[in-house]
C-alpha cells in the first residue's frame, strides 16, 4: 500500500513517514499488533534518524511499537522500551507530562498484568499521587488509579 507512494518522492519523506504511520495506527485500531510491530519500529528508526531520536514521532512510534509488543505477549521488551520511551519524555518535558503520566499508567498496568503487584505499586502509588496534584481526585485518570490501588489493598487484604 505505501510502496508506490515511498517509489516517487522517497520512504523518508514527512509525506511518505506520515502515511505509513497512518497505516500502523489503522493496523493496530483492527487489532493486527503483528503487523503492527515491525512498521512502527521501522517508523522509529527512520523518525530517529530524520527528526532525531527524541522527536515526538519518534518516541510516539517507539511507544505504539512497546504497545504492540506488550499486546502480543512480549511483557519484558515492552517493559523495557516503555521505560526507555519515559526516560527520555521525562527528561524532556518532566515527570508530570500528559505523555509521562500515560507512560506510567502503561508499566503499571502491565507489571499488573505480569502479576507483579510490588512493582505496579511503585508505580501506580505515586501516579495517583501526581495525577491527583495535577488533575485533582475528581478527574477520571485519577479515579481509575485510585480505583485499581483500592483493589490491590483489598485483594492483599
Amino acid at each position: 500500500m505505501t510502496s508506490p507512494a515511498a517509489a516517487g518522492p522517497g520512504a523518508e519523506n514527512p509525506r511518505v513517514l506520515w502515511i505509513r504511520k497512518r497505516r500502523a495506527a489503522v493496523l493496530i485500531i483492527g487489532g493486527d499488533f503483528r503487523r503492527a510491530l515491525p512498521e512502527f519500529d521501522a517508523l522509529a528508526a527512520a523518525y530517529a534518524r530524520t527528526a532525531g531520536s527524541s522527536s515526538t514521532d519518534a518516541l510516539e512510534c517507539r511507544r505504539q511499537a512497546a504497545y504492540c509488543r506488550a499486546e502480543i505477549g512480549q511483557s519484558a521488551a515492552a517493559l523495557k522500551q516503555f521505560q526507555a520511551v519515559l526516560d527520555q519524555v521525562r527528561q524532556a518535558d518532566g515527570d508530570a507530562s500528559p505523555e509521562a503520566l500515560d507512560l506510567r499508567r502503561n508499566i503499571g498496568m502491565l507489571l499488573l498484568a505480569e502479576n507483579r503487584v510490588p512493582e505496579a505499586l511503585e508505580v501506580l502509588q505515586p501516579l495517583h499521587e501526581d495525577l491527583n496534584l495535577g488533575y485533582g481526585p475528581n478527574h477520571e485518570e485519577t479515579r481509575e488509579i485510585a480505583e485499581i490501588l483500592a483493589r490491590i489493598r483489598f485483594a492483599e487484604g
